[in-house]
C-alpha cells in the first residue's frame, strides 16, 4: 500500500457473499475463537472490499442488501489495545469515522451527515433545505450507511482480562467492522423508503467514488481508534473531546424515540450514550433512567436536529 493509505493490507475481490463472513472465517480457529496465526495475514487495519456483495448481513441478522454496483461494501479488521469491556464503543466510533468521511462529500447538497444509534449513518436536511417527504420513524432523514461490528474473542478472555489492556495487537481481541455505504443507486434500487445514496442527495459522481471514500473511512477510523486507545478505551477520558464528538454527531440524542429490542419496546427521550442508549422515561409524574444495550430506534415524532451538535450542524466538515 502507499504511504498515504491507512490500511496495512487491502484486498479487493470482484464478488463475495459477505466480507464480514469472509474475515470471520479467516480470523477464527475451528472452535470459533481467535486464531493467533491469522495475525500475520490480517493485522490491525487490514481490509477486504468486495465490488459486489451477494449475502451481506446487518445487525441482528437483518439482510444487508446491496446492488451489483453503486455501493461500497468493505470490512476492516481492528485489534484495539483497549480493555475488552470497552469494545462496545466500536460501532459508534466506526459510525463517526464514516460520518467524518461523508460530511465533506455532502457539502453544498443541503444535507449533513450524522450518526443514528446504534449503527447507522444518516443524512439530515439542513434547516434551509426543503428535504424529502417524511417517512414514519425516520422523518425527513435518510440512511446512507450501515455498520456491522463482530467480535472474535481470544482464547483467554476471563473477567479480569476483560478489564486489562492487551500487551500486543496479536493477543488482543479482533473486531471486524463491516461498512456498507449507498453511493450511486437511484431511488428505485434502494431497499427501503428511508434509504438514500450520495448521488441521490445531490453529491457528484466524483464525491461518490468508492475507493477514495474507503481510504477516507479508514483514515478517520485509524485516527479515532488511536485517540480511543490513548484514553484507555474511555472516550470520556483525558480531555473528553472524543466523547463530546460521539455525542455531538449522534442525531438520536434529544429525540423522543421508541426502541424495539430483545426485551420488548421502550419509549423515552434519548439523553446520552454509555455506549448503550440512555433514555429518560417519563411515567406517573416522575422519570427514570433506562440504558438500552441494543435495538432498532424509531423517532416518535418528526426527526429534527435533535441533539446533533455543532460538528454535525455544519454543512461541511471533516478534512
Amino acid at each position: 500500500m502507499s504511504a498515504r493509505s491507512p490500511f496495512s493490507r487491502l484486498v479487493v475481490v470482484e464478488r463475495t457473499g459477505s466480507t464480514n463472513t469472509d474475515l470471520r472465517r479467516a480470523l477464527s480457529a475451528p472452535d470459533g475463537l481467535l486464531d493467533p496465526g491469522a495475525c500475520g495475514a490480517w493485522p490491525h487495519m487490514s481490509a477486504l472490499r468486495a465490488l459486489t456483495q451477494t449475502a451481506g448481513r446487518g445487525r441482528a441478522d437483518h439482510t444487508w442488501t446491496t446492488p451489483p454496483s453503486g455501493a461500497l461494501t468493505a470490512s476492516i479488521v481492528l485489534r484495539p489495545l483497549v480493555p475488552a469491556d470497552r469494545l462496545a464503543w466500536l460501532p459508534l466510533l466506526a459510525g463517526l469515522a464514516v460520518t467524518r468521511a461523508l460530511a465533506p462529500r455532502l457539502c453544498g447538497t443541503g444535507w449533513r451527515a450524522a450518526t443514528k444509534w446504534p449503527n447507522d449513518v444518516i443524512a439530515h436536511p439542513v434547516p434551509s433545505a426543503p428535504g424529502l417527504a417524511a417517512v414514519p420513524g425516520w422523518g425527513a432523514s435518510r440512511k446512507l450507511a450501515g455498520i456491522l461490528t463482530e467480535l472474535i474473542a481470544p482464547r483467554a478472555h476471563s473477567g479480569a482480562q476483560a478489564r486489562a489492556i492487551p500487551d500486543d495487537r496479536c493477543g488482543a481481541a479482533a473486531v471486524v467492522v463491516g461498512i456498507g455505504i449507498n453511493l450511486t443507486q437511484p431511488p428505485g434500487r434502494l431497499p427501503v423508503p428511508w434509504a438514500a445514496s450520495l448521488t441521490g442527495l445531490g453529491a457528484s459522481a466524483e464525491a461518490a467514488a468508492a475507493a477514495p471514500l474507503l481510504e477516507d473511512c479508514g483514515r478517520h477510523l485509524d485516527d479515532l481508534v488511536s485517540a480511543w486507545e490513548a484514553a484507555g478505551g474511555d472516550p470520556d477520558g483525558g480531555d473528553g473531546v472524543l466523547g463530546a464528538e460521539l455525542r455531538g454527531t449522534c442525531a438520536t440524542l434529544g429525540q423522543a424515540v421508541r426502541v424495539t429490542g430483545p426485551d420488548g419496546v421502550i419509549a423515552g427521550t434519548a439523553v446520552d450514550l454509555e455506549p448503550g442508549l440512555v433514555l429518560r422515561v417519563d411515567a406517573g409524574g416522575g422519570s427514570r433512567r433506562v440504558v438500552v444495550a441494543a435495538g432498532d430506534v424509531s423517532n416518535v415524532r418528526g426527526a429534527g436536529a435533535g441533539g446533533v451538535g455543532e460538528k454535525a450542524r455544519g454543512d461541511c466538515f471533516g478534512d
